[in-house]
């Protein structure tokens, strides 16, 4: 996963600044907004996922395995790899085989969740188990190996922020994929998706369910106390990746790009 760190800018206050020395200077000048506009285009297209077995020579692509001779009771092997060959990340994975009957069990050992990106292959070693009542001779079944873009399970995000300089509790605001709303004074940032109170040094724990796909979240601190009262820095935990941040006060939130 990637992240990018996007603090709120300080262009109004630039703007001002500016606005101040050049009227001292030219009293009839005055400072205009520039806006660039720019054609833009996207083709949007059906995600499609797709999965492959391709043999140890890193190359062939598997559409049926041999397991060879195996005794009653005992495990046979097939060891390749699984290709992602669609366009869409996989992150959770199973395997079955609808129609083995009494023949055995099949197993492998590729965890249940994870992160197969597209065009990447795991390294995998398909087990079969044969029952010791089995029947003798030559027996078929299919092997059904599923793979989802879909991740189980809640967003799992951390926050920690301290600022040695502030000695108050403020309202931590966190938002997903909006604008944060603006702070109320005794009130934090009412309409976040979280807004609880917490003082510097604290950690604050969220789990949030969100669809397979790019994601944003603005994280927020009512730290109104001015520069006397310094910055908050900490880090920014979602799904096990970290990202630390540093300058933030009532003027200033965290934007963290981010995926699922």
């Amino acid at each position: 996963m990637k992240f990018k760190l996007k603090a709120a800018d300080k262009k109004f206050w630039l703007v001002i600044l500016a606005s101040a020395a050049i009227f001292s200077v030219i009293a009839y000048a005055a400072v205009q907004d520039f806006t660039l506009s720019v054609p833009s285009s996207v083709v949007v297209i059906q995600a499609d996922p797709g999965l492959e077995l391709i043999a140890l020579d890193n190359t062939t692509v598997v559409t049926s395995i041999s397991f060879g001779n195996i005794v009653q009771g005992e495990t046979g092997t097939w060891s390749g790899y699984l290709n992602n060959s669609g366009n869409v990340d996989l992150h959770t994975f199973s395997i079955a085989s609808p129609d083995i009957g009494s023949v055995g069990t099949v197993t492998w050992n590729v965890s249940s969740s994870g992160d197969l990106s597209v065009g990447q292959m795991w390294p995998v070693t398909i087990g079969l188990s044969i029952n010791q009542t089995a029947d003798l001779g030559f027996q078929t079944f299919t092997i059904q190996i599923t793979g989802s873009p879909t991740i189980t399970g809640p967003t799992n995000i951390t926050i920690t922020a301290s600022d040695p300089n502030d000695q108050y509790p403020r309202y931590w605001g966190l938002t997903f994929d909006r604008p944060i709303p603006p702070i109320v004074s005794f009130e934090g940032f009412v309409g976040a998706d979280v807004n609880e109170v917490h003082g510097s040094g604290d950690t604050m724990t969220v789990q949030w369910t969100l669809s397979p796909g790019p994601h944003y979240l603005i994280f927020g601190v009512t730290q109104t106390g001015g520069p006397s009262y310094g910055t908050y820095s900490g880090t920014i935990t979602i799904n096990g990746n970290t990202y630390n941040f540093t300058g933030l006060d009532a003027d200033h939130t965290v934007t963290v790009n981010f995926a699922v």
